[in-house]
């Protein structure tokens, strides 16, 4: 018998995907942070990138996130586990 668990791969694909918003904000962070060590004025920096604050904010909540997907993870196999005790 073959089980399909929906939740655990939803859970892992939110993980990974927690994991590619946090490497971003990260890098944002980085970012901001070596052009103003560079000392480029505020209105000089790249339009395209926010203050290390939003940044910061970005990783924080891809954090959260992830840890909201590992307990996606953690339930279904704990549902999993508890579906084989039963049926064994």
């Amino acid at each position: 018998m073959k089980i399909q668990n929906p939740p655990f791969l939803y859970g892992q694909q939110g993980l990974q995907q927690s994991q590619r918003n946090l490497e971003q904000a990260s890098q944002e962070v980085a970012h901001i942070a070596t052009q103003t060590f560079d000392r480029v004025q505020p209105k000089e920096l790249d339009v395209q990138h926010g203050t290390i604050e939003e940044g910061l904010m970005e990783a924080r909540q891809a954090t959260q996130n992830a840890q909201s997907n590992a307990k996606v993870i953690d339930g279904s196999n704990k549902t999993i586990g508890s579906l084989i005790d039963i049926t064994v």
